[in-house]
């Protein structure tokens, strides 16, 4: 509801604003949101104390200056005077005080309408304008229309005051239905915006109250206007007490007084009150060369330890997940049961582990078991490929970088993968491919648990369980001058080598079975057996890809098998044909397939078979997926012999 409050000098006036208000409701209609009242109130504390709970006040001249320079907060429309105003009030008048000159006495408003109307009478009507509508003002005005010769004064309801009490003759400028209905439109239009400054306010009061920092606004003479609830848990003071008062007098801390009172900004200054250390934040509220003053928020700084931990958990539950673990290993084998169980009792310690084997034979799965088997299970578990990370970007990925530390950096920074696996576990897969300058600064990592960002001076702590994995003879290497010696010694606290698929027996049956239910369920197909035979020839062959080139071995069969089993012949088709033959103890190069009688090599053989691969996949690298070997050296076998 809109409440427009109106207060006119003279009894008369009442009327008008009545028929203005019906004339209102006629052409725009009536709502019920909006409603009126009118009185005669002419001092500011009285209009004030009657229409507190106005949203707007409609009065005249002098009545409105005297609320504006009362600091009235309710907004003031001022009725505006317009040339019929002025005529009909000349006219009146001079028919209640006979042909005298006549002095118009006001401010600019009364004044213009005077000036555009003073030459269709026919005595002489003359301007005499005012500075302002001080009764001081307003009397000097006309005693310059009397001493002028004007023997009749026409002014507001003051000056007319003035000149009853003095014999004076005076008639009261009025306002017409037309001025009074102009102020209506200004009066609905104000009531609006300030409805929504009130909603804005409110929202941002909202935000302030509600915010856990602690916020506190000083103005350009050093009193604080605003003091949150959280400011007042902070200081141990309350917003009573504070605003409206100088920063000296409310907060008596010399720092905390110095930074909100000063004129310069700050960044995360500690500081001390009482028995609290506070993260501060100022920043100075300018106009042009003015200062309009200070807004300031702070917090415990224990707090940002919580805060930090808290958004730790956060990127965790992103993606740095761990999924695997050690019942989920397929494998009978004493071989691969040996390696379970000694991977086992390295998950209950924090020592740093180095996992050795073949491509292929799973050592991020067994990273991934160790990590969920440890007392960091449920922490974040931060998988890096040391050789897919370019060599100018690994130490600002697994760092972390500052503002501005280098061309294209993020304004704001960014959190290295150490960070982020905080409290957790993070896997370096490939580390024999880290080049010798960052195996320096993961050495240095490792000694000391901290972390500094690329281009920052900070030390950053870290909790960090490390495990590692290569397929490389690191020994060697250390003797080629490739890998450092004593991060080896750092790394290799507890290792764990995994055995390749060709030494772990009828392993490979028991997990081309797996895979073979798995992909027949994903492509919607029934069950898909392994026969005996092929299940022999799978124990027999040497998958050098190891679970890797055995997993797209068995999502080829399970997407070409046109029956529910798979054979020995099926098998053979789908391996390299010579490795096919010395698995299946023929000579190599012999011809298991009717299909295959026009190969008269095993080079005709290879490129029949990447033919048929290549014709029927969509990429290239799903055709490398599926021959089990990497999509450069696809590209090469393609280009040697001859395939386009």
């Amino acid at each position: 509801m809109t409440h427009i409050a109106f207060v006119m000098p003279d009894p008369e006036m009442v009327d008008t604003v009545h028929r203005a208000w019906a004339l209102h409701e006629r052409i725009f209609g009536k709502s019920e949101d909006l409603s009126y009242s009118v009185d005669f109130a002419v001092e500011p504390d009285e209009v004030l104390s009657r229409h507190f709970d106005a949203d707007v006040i409609v009065c005249r001249g002098g009545t409105a200056a005297a609320l504006k320079e009362h600091h009235c907060l309710i907004p003031v429309v001022e009725v505006p005077i317009t040339s019929a105003d002025m005529g009909f009030s000349i006219r009146r008048a001079l028919k209640e005080n006979g042909s005298l000159p006549i002095g118009v006495v006001g401010t600019i408003n009364t004044i213009r309408a005077a000036y555009f109307i003073k030459k269709h009478f026919p005595v002489s009507v003359k301007p005499f304008p005012t500075s302002s509508v001080h009764i001081s003002d307003l009397v000097d005005g006309m005693e310059r229309a009397v001493a002028d010769g004007c023997g009749l004064i026409l002014s507001g309801h003051s000056t007319c005051n003035y000149c009853a009490d003095h014999g004076i003759p005076a008639g009261l400028i009025y306002s017409s239905v037309e001025s009074v209905f102009l102020a209506i439109t200004e009066a609905k239009r104000c009531a609006l915006v300030a409805h929504q400054e009130q909603e804005n306010s409110l929202i941002f009061r909202g935000i302030v109250e509600n915010v856990f920092d602690g916020v506190i606004a000083v103005d350009g003479d050093n009193r604080i206007r605003t003091f949150n609830p959280a400011a007042e848990r902070l200081l141990g003071r309350t917003a009573k007490d504070c605003v409206g008062h100088s920063v000296a007098q409310a907060l008596p801390e010399s720092r905390l007084t110095a930074i909100l009172s000063g004129d310069k900004s700050c960044t995360n200054e500690i500081i001390r009150v009482g028995n609290v250390n506070l993260v501060v934040n100022c920043m100075q509220m300018t106009q042009g060369d003015r200062r309009l003053g200070t807004l300031t928020t702070f917090q415990a700084a224990g707090t940002y330890a919580d805060v930090e931990g808290r958004l730790r958990e956060r990127l965790r539950a992103s993606g740095h997940t761990a999924k695997y673990r050690f019942s989920g290993i397929l494998g009978e084998s004493p071989e691969i049961l040996s390696a379970i169980r000694r991977a086992q009792r390295f998950a209950r310690v924090d020592s740093n582990v180095l996992l050795l084997g073949e491509s292929g034979t799973g050592k991020e799965l067994f990273a991934q078991s160790i990590h969920n088997d440890s007392n960091r299970a449920g922490r974040a578990f931060v998988a890096v490929n040391c050789a897919t990370i370019p060599e100018n970007l690994m130490e600002s990925e697994l760092f972390g970088y500052e503002e501005g530390a280098f061309t294209g950096a993020s304004r704001k920074g960014k959190e290295g993968l150490f960070e982020a696996a905080h409290e957790g576990t993070i896997f370096l897969d490939e580390i024999s491919e880290m080049p010798l300058h960052m195996q320096s600064r993961l050495l240095r990592v490792i000694q000391e648990r901290e972390v500094r960002r690329v281009g920052g001076s900070r030390v950053i702590p870290i909790d960090v369980r490390i495990i590692c994995a290569t397929n490389r003879n690191l020994p060697q290497m250390i003797a080629e001058g490739k890998f450092r010696e004593d991060l080896y010694y750092r790394l290799n606290v507890l290792s764990v080598t995994l055995p390749p698929v060709r030494e772990r027996g009828k392993d490979a049956a028991l997990i081309m079975r797996h895979y073979l239910a798995y992909y027949a369920h994903k492509f919607g197909k029934g069950e898909i057996t392994l026969s005996e035979e092929a299940a022999a020839l799978a124990s027999r062959y040497t998958w050098p890809g190891n679970i890797r080139e055995l997993r797209n071995i068995c999502e080829q069969l399970a997407v070409l098998c046109e029956e529910d089993e798979i054979t020995a012949a099926d098998l053979s088709a789908a391996l390299p044909a010579g490795r096919a033959d010395a698995a299946a103890g023929r000579p190599e190069g012999t011809r298991l397939l009717p299909e295959k009688a026009a190969a008269d090599s095993l080079r005709d053989m290879e490129r029949e078979r990447i033919r048929q691969v290549v014709s029927r996949t969509a990429s290239r690298q799903e055709a490398a997926e599926l021959l089990g070997i990497s999509r450069a050296t696809l590209w090469r076998r393609c280009r040697e012999l001859g395939i386009g």
